[in-house]
């Protein structure tokens, strides 16, 4: 069971790429979002069936299971700042004054 390292390349790939449509995440910003989504998402599915395979007596590599939940972890909380950001951001847009 192989862990992925959590990277920022993705993210600069599309940031650096010029805006073109795609099929599963529309231009630029999105699609970097729907990046960090679908790995957080990944990230925990791979946590929960370590831990599920711990449980089951399937392995008995903890570190291998500590990790994924860690790693799991992170892109939890980096999905979680990005929405904090967001919010802050758009309740700052709001309170300007036109």
């Amino acid at each position: 069971m192989a862990i992925l390292p959590v990277s920022l390349a993705a993210a600069q790939t599309a940031i650096a790429e010029p805006s073109s449509p795609s099929a599963a995440g529309g231009t630029g910003f999105p699609r970097v979002l729907q990046s960090a989504l679908d790995s957080a998402t990944q990230s925990h599915a791979a946590a929960e069936a370590a831990v599920q395979d711990l449980a089951l007596g399937r392995t008995d590599n903890l570190h291998n299971v500590m990790l994924q939940m860690a790693q799991a972890d992170l892109s939890f909380r980096l999905v979680l700042e990005i929405r904090n950001r967001l919010t802050d951001a758009y309740q700052e847009i709001m309170k300007m004054q036109v």
